[in-house]
């Protein structure tokens, strides 16, 4: 701030600046000290940080609209009234019709007859502040910022031109505010739509879906000759700096050697930002949350040329940034989108017939990763699941390599689910035991099957084994190898036998579906239970067997 306010005509270079990067600039800086920036901004800027401040969705939020007033006015409180009688009637007329009340003094009146609270600077136009209850100290702040901000408002706008303060005063207490407010809002929606911001039920074509061999019907994009005397428009920079990491998005866009090429896709990549936020109906005001933004873009974008790249060997990056300058990115966006997208319809439809939703089974029944997996999946926008993220365990896909990773996982969870299903489990064992997962019902299963138990039916009275029965079980299952115990191949055939008899499958067949998840069961009991010699166990620690207390 201090080198724009150091500049020779800094309210020049503030002009200069697109909207969206002011908007942001002045976050960064915090509104209380980018005043300063504030008072120097032009009216189309003052214009677009109320469209993009003081809206929820269809609805103007005064309380928003208060804040972004109150900022105005401390900037510069001339040009605001000026602005409000010239370019913004309709809007203060709005919000004054919600936040005002107006009597008329007949001369036969005294200001008596009106109550408390009204004040007035001509003896004829009383107006009073709409009262609503407060129920904490915060809104009592709020209310009392909003009366000193009006107060302050009202009494320049009527020393500006009263004639003109009397009749917006008028005019504001007979709008109707439904049809105002949805005026302002389609104003609202072409002037962003200009910058990418389009109405949601337009922005969401975003996310329709669009498959590689589909995009050469929809042509090719227009690049615009270079101009001779290098004429540029202001551009947003603000996406194009968070461009970062190693994707084929990025690698592509170095190839591209041409200002003015480049400066197009800089425009594009803009409005594919602001479109996937309004998508999203997301309110950004930060670096971080434009930067997660743009990082989601990039990630689709790269996913897009990964998929329309699959049959170049060689030259990847050449091939890509050929594609960039050839097709929309918004249509590389929904390649991408549409992978992710894919995942998410095939865990929606196994879902909805699958056995564990037959048989009223929680997702936890998945244990931690696979739940996670599928809470990402079953969600309205498809996340994936990072594990190793502290900040938050879901995140947008960002290589086709993790599209590949959860549809493999997903696979998995399937051919279990369908193994349970031809096992005829029957859930009325287990109904009441905590902390269900498949692994230590399908191993107590194979336990039980192991020891000769009686086969699990709703007259079982519990699936659980007892302690007793299952130190048999226990000494069986373990081979000695170099001194350490191990799970020897012996036991792991025994397990995939039982489980292809009872599912009625080849285990050459159940062995390609489910050998990893297999291996990786053992791999677990190894690493849990090894150490523990059968004299020691307790059934409260033992997870991956149900045991009775």
């Amino acid at each position: 701030m201090a080198v724009i306010l150091d500049h020779p005509q800094p309210a020049a270079l503030i002009h200069s600046f697109p909207e969206e990067d002011l908007h942001f600039l002045i976050h960064d800086i915090g509104l209380g000290d980018a005043q300063p920036l504030i008072a120097l901004a032009s009216n189309r800027q003052w214009e677009y940080l109320l469209d993009m401040e003081t809206w929820n969705r269809d609805r103007l939020n005064d309380q928003l609209a208060t804040t972004w007033l109150q900022l105005l006015l401390r900037a510069d409180p001339d040009r605001l009234v000026k602005w409000c009688f010239d370019e913004k009637l309709e809007f203060f007329e709005l919000y004054l019709s919600r936040n005002i009340e107006l009597r008329v003094r007949e001369s036969d009146q005294v200001p008596s007859d009106f109550g408390d609270g009204f004040f007035t600077d001509d003896d004829t136009f009383y107006v009073r502040f709409v009262d609503y209850p407060v129920a904490t100290p915060e809104e009592a702040t709020v209310k009392t910022r909003r009366n000193d901000m009006l107060s302050q408002l009202l009494r320049r706008l009527s020393f500006f031109d009263h004639p003109r303060y009397q009749g917006l005063l008028m005019e504001a207490i007979s709008v109707i505010p439904g049809e105002t407010e949805e005026e302002l809002f389609r104003l609202r929606n072409v002037r962003l739509g200009e910058k990418g911001f389009l109405p949601f039920h337009e922005a969401v074509g975003v996310y329709q879906p669009l498959r590689p061999g589909d995009i050469g019907a929809k042509g090719k994009k227009v690049l615009q000759p270079p101009s001779p005397d290098e004429t540029r428009f202001p551009v947003p920079q603000f996406a194009a700096i968070f461009l970062d990491g190693d994707n084929l998005f990025v690698r592509a866009l170095k190839g591209v050697s041409e200002s003015h090429v480049i400066q197009q896709l800089q425009v594009e990549l803009a409005s594919l930002c602001n479109q996937v936020i309004s998508a999203d109906q997301e309110i950004i005001r930060g670096r971080d949350h434009l930067k997660s933004m743009v990082s989601k873009v990039s990630s689709y974008l790269s996913i897009g040329l990964e998929l329309m790249t699959e049959s170049t060997a060689d030259n990847r990056e050449l091939m890509a940034s050929a594609l960039l300058q050839r097709h929309l990115l918004a249509d590389i966006f929904r390649i991408g989108f549409a992978s992710a997208l894919q995942l998410k319809w095939q865990a929606t439809r196994w879902r909805k017939n699958s056995w564990c939703q037959s048989q009223h089974v929680d997702l936890t029944f998945w244990d931690e990763a696979w739940l996670g997996l599928l809470g990402g999946l079953l969600i309205d926008t498809p996340k994936f699941y990072d594990a190793s993220n502290a900040s938050s365990n879901y995140r947008d896909f960002q290589t086709q390599e993790e599209i590949e990773e959860t549809g493999r996982g997903l696979g998995q969870v399937m051919a279990l689910d369908q193994l349970l299903k031809r096992m005829d489990v029957s859930m009325a064992p287990v109904a009441e035991i905590r902390f269900l997962t498949y692994k230590n019902l399908l191993l107590t299963l194979w336990a039980r099957a192991s020891l000769k138990a009686l086969p699990v039916d709703e007259d079982t009275p519990t699936i659980a084994v007892s302690l007793s029965a299952f130190k048999e079980f226990y000494t069986a299952l373990w081979a000695n190898h170099g001194g350490h115990r191990i799970i020897g191949d012996g036991k792991k055939a025994e397990f995939l036998q039982w489980a292809a008899e009872a599912s009625d499958q080849s285990p050459a067949d159940l062995s390609d579906r489910l050998g990893t998840v297999f291996e990786a069961l053992f791999d677990e009991i190894e690493r849990e239970l090894s150490p523990v010699k059968a004299g020691n166990l307790d059934p409260r620690y033992v997870h991956l067997f149900l045991l009775k207390p």
